[in-house]
């Protein structure tokens, strides 16, 4: 009888309010409760000095205390595009170009450092990654007593954006060797007649390649704002538009500003975005990995 009413209980068929979710009812914890709050409110205090600055861009009136009506105003964003719009581009093309410098030296380097690693090679990526520790001015002032003869030249900033962005990108191939089995891929490739070549295109860089993503994304973002070296490499011919932001601070109205640093804001949230995403979904492939 027992046993005919347990078959009848499991081939019944669920309610409609009925739920198989096991946390359904259960209390949240203060702790949690907590950590949410401190969340949003940490999120609140990042994101409203956002929401004012394009504010102040769209609709200055409205922000005005004298004036509370909703106009849109795009003033700001013609005059930004007209006056600053060629130091937007010049800060594209350092942060591209910058890209491809660290790509070509950073992942080459990177490979050699933990390959052959030794105390020569510790010493030198502990030089590589020293102008993380130095100001940016300082390492501007450097260069220009250095290489004098190349002030003025918009390649001279390239070098100041690269030697500030490497380390980056050596960081991140690094990290990727030395948390995989290549080099171990690679001797068995060897062993079984592959070439140089043939072990780099389908060990080294397929394995590198979310580290380089990640690591070009993160070198573009940086060249893209980096403002400390490019304040005393600039010259009024070539300049970036990080020095274009100072300025707009220092000489035009609140609405000019604010839409400067909105037009920026555009360009790096995306990509800031997209690192997020990049690196949420290399955590989640990791356990796979190592299985």
């Amino acid at each position: 009888m027992e046993q005919t009413i347990r078959f009848l209980d499991l081939n019944q068929k669920p309610s409609l309010f009925s739920t198989n979710d096991p946390s359904a009812g259960r209390k949240i914890p203060m702790a949690e409760m907590l950590a949410h709050g401190v969340c949003i409110a940490l999120a609140l205090f990042v994101l409203s000095p956002l929401v004012v600055v394009a504010g102040s861009a769209f609709f200055p009136a409205l922000l005005d205390g004298r004036n509370t009506e909703m106009k849109l105003d795009l003033q700001g964003f013609h005059y930004v595009w007209q006056w600053y719009g060629p130091n937007l581009w010049l800060s594209v093309q350092l942060g591209l170009l910058s890209v491809l410098m660290c790509l070509g030296i950073g992942v080459w380097g990177g490979y050699g450092l933990v390959k052959y690693a030794d105390w020569r090679t510790r010493l030198l990526e502990d030089a590589i990654l020293l102008p993380l520790s130095i100001p940016g001015i300082a390492l501007a002032i450097a260069l220009i007593r250095t290489y004098s003869m190349l002030r003025g030249a918009w390649y001279f900033i390239l070098i100041g954006h690269t030697l500030y962005t490497l380390p980056f990108m050596v960081r991140a191939v690094t990290n990727a060797l030395r948390q995989g089995r290549v080099f171990e891929l690679e001797r068995c490739a060897a062993s079984l007649g592959a070439s140089q070549w043939q072990r780099l295109r389908h060990i080294v860089f397929p394995h590198l390649r979310h580290a380089m993503m990640v690591g070009s994304l993160l070198v573009f973002a940086i060249s893209l704002g980096e403002f400390n070296v490019s304040f005393l490499l600039n010259t009024p011919v070539y300049q970036t538009f990080p020095a274009g932001l100072y300025l707009t601070y220092i000489q035009n109205s609140i609405q000019v500003s604010s839409a400067a640093t909105t037009l920026f804001l555009g360009v790096i949230i995306p990509i800031i975005l997209l690192l997020q995403y990049l690196s949420g979904k290399a955590i989640d492939t990791l356990p796979k990995q190592q299985a």
